[in-house]
């Protein structure tokens, strides 16, 4: 009896509690500032259900339904969706320590809990911290040995891809979202570390079981686990992010909350090897010989006597980066470097392959700068003169963006679309839907990259790389990567599509499956 009745007064207690909470839900809801149309919210969970669902994140159903100016809860965070190109220009503007470069609150639960808080640039709220780190890239990025090294990264990765594909053949189906991941991942290693990843090679010796490796097993595993952790990763960001806890911590959905978790403490590990071994690497190196050239050489040196960045220090950055700071910098360089270049590609194949006219414009082009030598090299003279193929990418970033959305909340209390909004309110900027608006474009839906030919100043409203202050430091980087890879792949192969592409779509939209055949083409007369 005493056993019944204590578990009953737990369970009134259990519903006092519920119902007190689902009354005070419901009353900061209908007293919420400046009402906006949208979704009606659920307690604890908002309106998860019906914008996350399958793993896919799709806020573009809000505006067509609600307009441009909509909003929709997360647990019981509100979010303001802008979908329109004058809502976001007081946020976008690129003002110094301005009232929205911050992407997420200080207290945000989620990404406090996988660690990427105040740290690195993604998430960093500390202004001068960010501005520390964002110099270092910029110096870094645009410096002539860092853009040789990356240039020779790129040649050698694309030559590696071509053997592989040479000796499996014409008639071989390719997984060319598969290869592309892989052959990006190289580069961007190879450009951070100077040391190979191979996870083109792992991903050949897997598919062709029989041919002999020249790397041992344990560091093909090793690779391989590097790779999905990287992509855990970007994942991890989204959901730790916009998923409440307790949908999070939900039976069944926990263990792969748990899973995430799991691989980013892995990975936290490897990296802080990767870190150790660099380290004994720069102090073996006899002061009079010259540094390798790689982000981490330069990211462990920094406002050191071997530094090699021209020196970024401040008043309150001159000593050198934390192993910590190194390695939040490192991963981030990694994870947003590899996807969204990888997916980029498979965008542009699939949309020249379905736009032959464009592909036969761009080809031409290709021809005409690189020569007749299908064999020869890119130098990075020759990327600039490659106008058609910037074309081609600022179209399909336009119409089919890997990022489809940003997020921005304001320091100090904001005017935005005509209301008045408080402090540290969460805003979305919906790059998707405001890149195909008939109120700034002519024939959005068409897939035309003369429109930047004829118009230049367009492509300052399409949004590949972020825009305002936090825009992607490593923007001319990416896209030398993809114009490069473009060029060198259509160049000498002739491509054919297998079906249709296949996606999702959480914080980046992402290339599932495309399958193609490869056919070497014959060397220019």
């Amino acid at each position: 009896m005493a056993i019944t009745n204590f578990l009953y007064e737990i369970l009134k207690i259990s519903l006092v509690a519920l119902t007190t909470y689902i009354v005070y839900y419901y009353y900061k809801y209908f007293t919420r500032e400046n009402p906006l149309p949208g979704p009606f919210p659920l307690p604890f969970i908002g309106n998860t259900h019906q914008i996350f669902k399958n793993f896919a994140f799709n806020t573009g159903v809000l505006q067509s339904k609600y307009g441009d100016l909509c909003e929709y809860y997360m647990g019981s965070e509100r979010f303001i969706l802008l979908s329109n190109y004058d809502l976001i220009q007081k946020i976008m503007k690129p003002i110094v320590n301005g009232p929205f470069h911050n992407r997420v609150k200080d207290d945000n639960e989620g990404l406090k809990e996988i660690g990427v808080m105040n740290i690195g640039t993604v998430f960093n709220n500390d202004y001068n911290d960010w501005q520390y780190y964002r110099k270092f890239f910029t110096k870094v990025l645009m410096s002539p040995s860092f853009v040789k090294h990356s240039v020779t990264a790129i040649n050698n990765s694309f030559s590696e891809i071509e053997q592989y594909w040479d000796k499996l053949g014409e008639d071989t189906v390719f997984e060319f979202n598969r290869w592309m991941n892989l052959y990006f991942f190289d580069i961007i290693f190879i450009t951070t570390t100077s040391d190979p990843a191979y996870a083109l090679l792992n991903y050949y010796n897997q598919i062709t079981p029989n041919e002999k490796s020249p790397v041992p097993k344990g560091i093909l595993t090793e690779s391989d686990l590097f790779i999905k952790s990287v992509d855990a990763y970007g994942n991890s960001l989204v959901y730790f992010f916009q998923i409440p806890r307790i949908f999070r911590n939900f039976p069944g959905i926990n263990r792969f909350t748990q899973h995430l978790k799991d691989r980013l403490n892995w990975l936290r590990i490897t990296v802080d090897n990767i870190i150790k071994s660099k380290r004994e690497e720069i102090s073996k190196t006899p002061i009079d010989q010259k540094l390798k050239s790689d982000m981490l050489t330069m990211l462990l040196t920094v406002n050191t006597e071997r530094d090699i960045t021209e020196r970024i220090a401040d008043d309150l950055h001159d000593k050198p980066m934390s192993d910590k700071d190194v390695e939040a910098n490192f991963v981030e360089a990694m994870a947003g470097g590899v996807e969204t270049s990888s997916h980029s590609i498979c965008f542009l194949v699939n949309y020249l392959e379905n736009n032959p006219r464009v592909k036969k414009k761009m080809i031409e082009e290709i021809e005409h700068v690189l020569g007749k030598d299908l064999n020869s090299p890119f130098k990075l003279e020759d990327l600039t003169k490659l106008v058609y193929v910037d074309a081609v990418i600022k179209e399909v970033s336009r119409i089919h963006p890997i990022v489809t959305q940003s997020y921005k909340i304001n320091s100090v209390p904001e005017v935005i679309g005509g209301y008045k909004w408080s402090k540290d309110t969460n805003f979305v900027l919906n790059y998707e839907v405001i890149q195909r608006s008939t109120s700034y474009w002519k024939d959005p839906e068409t897939f035309n990259p003369d429109r930047f030919i004829d118009n230049p100043e367009s492509k300052s409203k399409v949004f590949m790389f972020g825009g305002g202050m936090r825009m992607c430091p490593g923007r001319h980087l990416g896209m030398m990567g993809l114009k490069a890879t473009l060029a060198m792949l259509y160049r000498k192969y002739d491509i054919e599509l297998l079906g249709p592409c296949k996606e999702h779509l959480m914080q980046i939209r992402s290339c599932d499956e495309l399958k193609v055949k490869l056919r070497k083409r014959k060397s220019l007369k």
